[in-house]
């Protein structure tokens, strides 16, 4: 007996199941398959992180800072989850090749979804919808959870009922999106909670006002400390981080100073990866002479106004 005997056609129990499955739909269940498939379908993450995206904003504007920073640690670690998901799903389905129930069993396929050939491992839909689970768990109350795991049996169901995969898809597609869910849970650290950062930020933009008055007076070793303090302070902000990098590129151009050039576009390309990931190295001055991902300590006086605002 092969492994893919054991591992994928369990025996011959995963075509007997599916032919259950399949066979057993009828008019009345065909609607309910449909619907299946059609809420499982990963197409809808870009409207799942936009409600908690909005739903972080309305909290955060109620005071409920707490609650706000949990969605988006949770709306971060959806991309991360889902990127994860779906590079492992694709790399399954063109390494494997599966053929799809339509291919191997033709005409006796009761057919719902759309007609697909080949790439059946493993159910995209199922890797999302568990991913989907897994990324809401412990946002929602214990009550709710119940439904989680509803609502992905209802889409495993669906994709076999509407004829799209074996029971076996289901199941490593299933196994993905818990594994790609605990990927992301592990990678993506929690940020620190904002209570007010209208502060932060006003320090922030009165040290880049110096550093722009440095930088038209000549002033370059006085605008690379101001850079730095600004750094620092709006490293916990996404635009005022990115910022205070385009301006150390910049004073780096100015200046001809090919290193810092290429160090500052590389602190470029990571904001965006940092922030996502929650890994920001408090009291790094953002300079290219050190490393990005350098924790160091923080200046009293700017550690006054950071301490004012965060919860350590």
């Amino acid at each position: 007996m092969t492994v893919k005997e054991v591992l994928y056609d369990w025996g011959g129990l995963n075509l007997s199941l599916f032919q259950a499955i399949n066979h057993s739909v009828g008019k009345l269940l065909t609607p309910l398959a449909y619907a299946g498939s059609t809420a499982g379908s990963y197409w809808g993450m870009p409207l799942l992180l936009c409600v908690l995206v909005l739903l972080a904003h309305n909290r955060a504007q109620r005071g409920d800072f707490l609650v706000a920073a949990k969605l988006r640690l949770q709306g971060r670690r959806l991309i991360v989850g889902f990127l994860s998901a779906w590079l492992s799903a694709g790399i399954l389905k063109v390494t494997f090749g599966f053929p799809r129930p339509l291919k191997v069993l033709g005409s006796e396929v009761r057919l719902i979804s759309t007609p697909h050939d080949v790439y059946s491992l493993p159910s995209g839909h199922v890797v999302y919808t568990t991913l989907v689970a897994v990324v809401l768990w412990p946002l929602v109350k214990p009550r709710i959870r119940p439904l989680l795991l509803t609502f992905v049996v209802w889409v495993g169901w669906s994709r076999i009922a509407a004829g799209a995969h074996f029971p076996a898809d289901v199941v490593a597609g299933g196994l993905i999106g818990i594994l790609s869910g605990m990927i992301a849970r592990q990678g993506v650290r929690p940020s620190a909670i904002g209570r007010n950062v209208t502060s932060i930020r006003s320090a922030f933009d009165g040290i880049i006002d110096q550093a722009k008055k440095a930088y038209a007076a000549g002033e370059w070793v006085q605008m690379r400390i101001l850079l730095q303090d600004a750094h620092v302070l709006g490293q916990c902000l996404f635009w005022p981080h990115l910022l205070s990098h385009w301006w150390m590129l910049r004073l780096a151009y100015r200046c001809r100073a090919w290193r810092a050039i290429r160090g500052q576009i590389l602190r470029l390309a990571l904001v965006p990866i940092g922030h996502l990931m929650g890994r920001l190295p408090l009291g790094n001055t953002g300079d290219a002479n050190v490393s990005a991902f350098r924790p160091m300590p923080i200046p009293i006086g700017l550690k006054e106004i950071l301490e004012k605002q965060y919860d350590r």
